[in-house]
């Protein structure tokens, strides 16, 4: 395998994992604010992955980290969408 494609490969999976920890541990108790979620997945997805992992530097390692955290918030989103849908059919009924 390719060297530059392996590091890809190993930082996406990374980008992955921590994005995935990062969104579980903030949301441990549940979605209830559907605000909320949405300005977390914005500033998961907003972060530039060197603040993150410092330790990829190149070009291609970098992409492969927001390729995983593009996938890991999607996969919560998904996995979640019965907990957001509900969050924000109360939020309608409050106001």
């Amino acid at each position: 395998m390719d060297y530059e494609f392996q590091q890809h490969r190993l930082a996406r999976i990374e980008g992955h994992n921590i994005t995935r920890a990062r969104l579980q541990s903030q949301f441990a108790n549940g979605i209830g604010d559907s605000g909320e979620f949405e300005k977390a997945i914005a500033e998961q997805l907003a972060m530039p992955p060197t603040k993150i992992a410092a330790w990829r530097q190149s070009e291609m390692e970098q992409a492969g980290f927001r390729e995983g955290i593009r996938l890991a918030v999607l996969e919560f989103y998904w996995e979640h969408r019965e907990e957001i849908r509900l969050a924000t059919l109360a939020q309608t009924r409050l106001t």
